[in-house]
């Protein structure tokens, strides 16, 4: 019974922020958000970046994130950004994708990477979200070598943001889009190829030259983490994650 109250003991206590820390140094430091606004420093336990904040957590300022105040311990699969998911107040899954739609309304620009042979190779691609399927399309020229390594290794990453600062310290507004899935290539003469087509809604090439000139890729997504600073204005975190089979 004493090793069980232990256990629970050491469950409570750490918190993404801890709920106990030392006091506060006198000097506060002006935040990077709200112009004026300050915040202090607490030095709190060092903690594991799976860990979901105490409800006895002390207040923070918005804008404050755990490393500032605790020595955070990350690994490959409880990253920074997933601390964030773990411990801010998460949008259900289908709001989560209604945002995504409205960030994407058309042919956006998107870095995607693929990799081949253990080295990643990052290119500038026009992607299509169908909406309806939850899929991204691309077109793209045949014989490139994004092509070739999707054939050799489906597994892609795409990122797509959009960013702006208002002069005079003004407000800061971001988004973007972190896309992790799989991916397809689709060649000239698959039956699908006419339908995608018109879904990408070519602008300077007919179709029977597209089918000359192109080959289309097929990227399932299997999560998405949509960021947006706004977000905090809605009381949810800046980070959301949707995720195809949740």
């Amino acid at each position: 019974m004493l090793t069980l109250a232990v256990m629970v003991l050491l469950f409570v206590l750490p918190a993404a922020c801890c709920a106990e820390q030392t006091p506060a140094p006198e000097a506060a430091k002006s935040s990077s958000g709200k112009e004026g606004e300050v915040f202090t420093i607490q030095e709190g336990r060092p903690i594991s970046s799976g860990q979901v904040m105490s409800e006895k957590h002390p207040p923070y300022a918005r804008g404050m994130v755990c490393v500032e105040c605790h020595t955070v311990t990350f690994d490959a699969i409880t990253s920074s950004t997933k601390q964030y998911i773990n411990n801010y107040p998460q949008l259900k899954n289908d709001a989560v994708w209604k945002k995504i739609e409205a960030f994407l309304p058309g042919r956006e620009r998107f870095v995607l990477t693929t990799v081949y042979n253990n080295e990643p190779t990052a290119t500038t691609v026009d992607m299509v979200l169908d909406k309806g399927d939850k899929v991204f399309y691309v077109v793209c020229e045949k014989g490139t070598e994004k092509l070739y390594q999707i054939k050799q290794n489906p597994k892609i990453s795409a990122v797509h943001y959009a960013g702006w600062t208002v002069a005079g310290g003004g407000k800061k507004e971001w988004k973007s889009v972190q896309v992790r899935g799989t991916a397809e290539v689709i060649l000239s003469g698959d039956a699908r190829y006419g339908t995608i087509i018109d879904k990408y809604h070519l602008a300077r090439l007919s179709r029977e030259r597209a089918v000359l000139r192109f080959d289309l890729i097929k990227i399932i997504p299997s999560s998405i983490v949509y960021f947006d600073t706004n977000l905090a204005d809605e009381n949810a975190g800046i980070y959301q994650r949707w995720e195809r089979n949740k």
